[in-house]
């Protein structure tokens, strides 16, 4: 497929290992459901794990882990919603957020490199085709209910 290999180049960090370790060397061990996490508390400030977690289309149990992994590094704080003391609200710290600004400016380095050779008109139809074969997914999730159990 012709996006397989730009696809592999995000893909690799500055060793050229294929995974999903950041580019930049003070980002080790930040795989990319932790930038998501990162982003999404450094725009919304406050939120529950079940609701990143259906964000992110993931299973709640995976979530806790990502945000173990966060928490233990410094990067979000965990603490008991005092409004539903069964729920966790997570938030960034200064930590989080200045990671969060290293990893997305190490992404778009990367993004430049791979892209580099598109200009601008280029690149606004390459996103716009590919949000066109996303929109079907995106719209599924959006209105499919997620059930317990459910993977």
């Amino acid at each position: 497929m012709v996006l397989d290999e730009p696809l592999q180049l995000l893909r690799r960090d500055a060793h050229g290992r294929d995974d999903d370790e950041a580019v930049h060397p003070q980002l080790a061990g930040i795989r990319v459901r932790h930038f998501l996490v990162l982003a999404m508390l450094g725009s919304s400030g406050t939120l529950s794990q079940q609701d990143m977690a259906g964000y992110l289309l993931l299973d709640p149990t995976l979530m806790v882990g990502l945000v173990d992994d966060l928490e233990a590094r410094g990067l979000c704080e965990r603490a008991r919603d005092p409004r539903d003391r069964r729920r966790y609200s997570v938030a960034i710290t200064e930590e989080g957020r200045a990671l969060h600004r290293r990893a997305r400016s190490a992404a778009d380095r990367v993004g430049d490199e791979v892209f580099g050779p598109l200009d601008e008109e280029e690149r606004r139809v390459l996103v716009r085709a590919v949000g066109r074969v996303m929109e079907p997914f995106w719209a599924e999730q959006a209105v499919r209910p997620r059930r317990k159990g459910a993977g």
